[in-house]
């Protein structure tokens, strides 16, 4: 639809007052950014941009008029109505005059505090949203993966609140509204058109204006203004895929479960669960329980965000989102059901996993198998992170029950989340290795309330280090420093002489005093790792033996 001129034309006018490129962008169905609050930032008024929603069978009487009719929403107040008088507290939400709803605004709240941002809570509650700190939202899809919704831009000459068109349709889908958007656009002119401009373009989800006019002033007397009204049209789907804010891919890739003897060529498999055999229906396909193996590196997307993900012994899961029961086979592979990478793995995780995917090897997770296909009760095999996990927790109690006051200062935020997202390596790479020895060395060593120490039996040095602290204390109270202390002074010194500073001769040294020098990286963190809460549990066993009361 184009602009129709009852007078005038746009022809003669500088090409940035002219209105066909602004409206061109204006569209019903658009799939990318929508501004739905935008205002200059220089004091001066000449453009804006506001919106509010409405209901379907409202077209109409929201596109009647381009300007005039906005709605009285976004503040809450005491209203008389004449001629009785009667006194109604509006709440703001909506005006019932001109159908229309709240659903965005900024508020300055008079320059006495930061600007917020302030929208509708059903349009926040529909995708679970989460704030960031410049007011922009976000929300999680079903596997946990962020996806912007609402974002600021703020620069030197205006403001513009945008929302992600496709995920604010679906809302409108959802909640069978129509989004109403307000557009004013000034532009000033060295002269005054002539003859004077009047135009409109009217269409079933749009009316906009476009005029001249003369502001009889002697710096750029003459201007041109754009205003009118766009409808924002919902999504195109059925009820029934609306009850999630995000759509799903239903999509079950091949994985391979075997290996082709005669030919050598890989044996796949779907991994969705309705066409896979189980213990009550054989359905001519594999079975649900059937083991798939995947290089351990496939758990690297997730170590990489403790925040957001955890690996526990056979299990790994993602803020409650979902699961998935992983098991480790003896030769260092991942092992998932296949049926599980199905009911269990988000579609949009499947096609990481495919990438890792290999062929099974010579042995399965035994402990696994005797719990989930035998039915046994088994301990399986010992897990040094949980182990070291609870050895600093009585380590932290027992000292400090025997000082009257905490040894570990209070967690950082974000060193709690590194420090208790502590994984088993997921390769043999150097790199990971050290970062792994780091988070272990700040966990356990720097975190060591010193002053605190300082106060232990046997301390004499006001200066000593913690681990020279806890060494005094231990030796004058009988204790074995080789089996207490020496597993600390080997973490910190592959700290110092490794990771934290350029390694060299000394972090080879450091290997062979410990007998580390012929293990891989990975197998150097586990070993060291069990030694450290080893020496955790027995401080602790020793610090109580120093209890007052025993």
């Amino acid at each position: 639809m184009a602009m129709i001129y009852s007078s005038g034309s746009s022809a003669d006018l500088p090409e940035h007052a002219r209105p066909d490129a602004y409206l061109a962008a204006i569209i019903p169905v658009p799939t990318e950014w929508l501004t739905v609050i935008g205002e200059p930032t220089h004091g001066a008024y000449d453009w804006g941009v506001s919106c509010h929603l409405i209901q379907p069978d409202e077209r109409n009487h929201a596109l009647e008029e381009p300007t005039g009719g906005l709605p009285a929403i976004g503040s809450a107040g005491i209203s008389t109505f004449y001629p009785d008088k009667r006194t109604v507290f509006e709440e703001g939400l909506r005006d019932e005059e001109e159908h229309a709803e709240f659903f965005i605004q900024r508020r300055s709240h008079h320059g006495l505090a930061e600007p917020t941002l302030e929208l509708t809570p059903s349009f926040l509650w529909y995708f679970d949203a989460i704030p960031r700190n410049d007011g922009s939202w976000y929300y999680l899809d079903d596997a946990g993966r962020d996806h912007e919704l609402v974002r600021t831009r703020r620069t030197d000459t205006e403001l513009r609140v945008d929302v992600a068109a496709l995920p604010l349709r679906r809302y409108l889908a959802a909640r069978s509204r129509l989004l109403v958007i307000q557009h004013d656009r000034v532009t000033r002119l060295d002269q005054v058109p002539d003859p004077e401009i009047d135009a409109t373009d009217r269409s079933e989800s749009r009316h906009f204006s476009f005029h001249s006019g003369d502001i009889h002033s002697v710096d750029r007397p003459g201007f041109v203004r754009l205003v009118g009204k766009q409808i924002v049209l919902p999504i195109d789907a059925a009820p029934a895929d609306l009850a999630r804010p995000h759509t799903s891919v239903r999509r079950f890739p091949e994985f391979t479960i075997g290996m082709d003897p005669t030919t050598g060529q890989p044996i796949t498999s779907t991994c969705d669960p309705r066409e896979l055999s189980n213990y009550f229906t054989d359905r001519g396909t594999p079975h649900y329980l059937t083991r798939v193996y995947f290089r351990r590196e496939v758990l690297n997307r997730y170590t990489a965000q403790p925040s957001r993900y955890r690996i526990e012994a056979g299990r790994l899961s993602c803020l409650g989102l979902w699961g998935v029961s992983i098991g480790t086979s003896p030769e260092a592979l991942i092992e998932v059901y296949l049926g599980d990478l199905g009911r269990d793995l988000p579609a949009e995780e499947r096609d990481h996993w495919l990438s890792f995917n290999v062929p099974p090897g010579e042995g399965r997770d035994e402990t696994r198998f005797s719990r989930d296909i035998l039915g046994q009760w088994t301990d399986g095999p010992p897990d040094p992170l949980r182990q070291l996990f609870v050895a600093r927790e009585q380590f932290s109690t027992a000292l400090g029950a025997l000082l009257g006051q905490t040894i570990y200062k209070p967690w950082h935020p974000a060193d709690q989340i590194a420090f208790e997202g502590m994984h088993m390596p997921t390769s043999s790479e150097q790199h990971e290795a050290d970062t792994l020895i780091l988070l272990l060395a700040k966990g356990v060593i720097d975190y060591l309330n010193v002053k605190a120490l300082r106060r232990l039996p046997g301390v004499t040095d006001s200066k000593a280090t913690s681990i020279n602290c806890l060494e005094s204390w231990a030796t004058s109270t009988g204790g074995d420093s080789e089996t207490l202390i020496r597993p600390l002074r080997l973490l910190q010194g592959l700290r110092s002489t490794g990771p934290a500073h350029l390694r060299g001769k000394d972090w080879h040294a450091t290997l062979t005093r410990a007998g580390l020098e012929a293990m891989s990286p990975d197998e150097q963190f586990v070993r060291v790792l069990a030694l450290t809460g080893d020496a955790l549990t027995a401080l602790a066993q020793h610090a109580e033996t120093q209890q007052p009361d025993q």
